[in-house]
């Protein structure tokens, strides 16, 4: 079991466990965004951020998978659903996003580097309350270039051995971004005080957009979709 201190705690399991958590990481109030999947969760399969601004929410990711760990789409990170406070139901817009890399990968597991992607074919919107930054968009939120541009693990040159054909010269999927990429989203309302709740990082070419919601205050519920594996619950920031 994975505890966190001074959090209430509860763990959804499908196949292996997934850990997402967030912590604060000091006075610009930018949380850590963490998932992990295996024993003792021994992979960190996605590392990032997630910072609010006056007006603006700015996100970084990246899949740590290596090259040799990567086999499936379905590991690939397509899309963020959050919940931030002083939000007012206002357009949520993507005012710019990057991604360090992009990468091809033939049928023979052979990928070769694209050059970095400024901006890349995600978008943002929100249904009610709830917000996201997408390739793969639930919410009628678009155009987007989805299912290409999915953010996949490994440096994105060389062989990508045990990659199978929803990866391996699969043109529809094909480029991958890769290393880190980020998103500013223009979200009215938001403030640096503004706090994250119901954050959850969709993996895969299927939009699963969170359907569960968290009945305490003190908890949130961060789910990572789509992929083998799964979530935890934790607060972004907690108050005495």
């Amino acid at each position: 079991m994975f505890s966190f201190t001074n959090l209430k705690k509860s763990v959804l399991a499908l196949a292996f466990f997934g850990v997402v958590s967030l912590a604060s990481t000091g006075t610009v109030k930018a949380d850590a965004i963490s998932v992990c999947t295996g024993p003792a969760c021994s992979t960190t399969n996605v590392s990032g951020t997630i910072t609010a601004g006056n007006g603006t929410v700015t996100i970084t990711l990246n899949n740590n998978l290596t090259n040799a760990q990567v086999n499936s789409v379905i590991q690939n990170i397509s899309g963020v659903y959050f919940q931030v406070s002083g939000y007012n139901l206002g357009a949520v817009s993507l005012s710019s996003s990057s991604s360090a890399q992009s990468t091809n990968i033939d049928a023979g597991g052979n990928a070769v580097l694209a050059g970095a992607i400024n901006p890349t074919g995600w978008a943002a919107g929100h249904s009610g309350s709830t917000i996201t930054v997408c390739v793969v968009c639930a919410f009628g939120v678009g155009p987007t270039v989805g299912p290409e541009q999915t953010i996949i693990g490994g440096t994105g040159s060389g062989l990508y051995a045990n990659a199978n054909g929803s990866i391996a010269g699969n043109d529809p999927h094909n480029p991958f971004l890769v290393g880190t990429t980020t998103f500013t989203l223009v979200v009215p309302g938001v403030t640096v005080n503004s706090t994250f709740s119901n954050v959850v990082v969709q993996f895969g070419t299927t939009a699963t957009p969170p359907t569960t919601n968290v009945p305490e205050p003190a908890s949130m519920l961060l789910l990572g979709t789509g992929l083998i594996g799964v979530a935890g619950a934790a607060r972004r920031r907690f108050r005495k």
